[in-house]
């Protein structure tokens, strides 16, 4: 980033800033989705659906959608 263009006078301060990164700390509660009545993963040539039943969320595959 610096360049001298021409001769460095006694006079002058040159110098270079730099600023560095922290590191952040990612908290995740994810899980991997599988299907509640055969316990698939989601996968080559299956799907998944999320169902909604009352206050509950059902993950159904491919094979199952109801």
């Amino acid at each position: 980033m610096s360049q001298l263009l021409e001769k460095p006078k006694s006079h002058v301060l040159y110098s270079e800033i730099y600023f560095g990164k922290t590191k952040t700390l990612l908290k995740s509660s994810a899980l991997e989705v599988r299907c509640d009545l055969c316990n698939s993963e989601l996968g080559e040539g299956i799907g998944i659906t999320a169902k909604k039943i009352g206050e509950r969320t059902v993950f159904v595959c491919s094979q199952h959608g109801f």
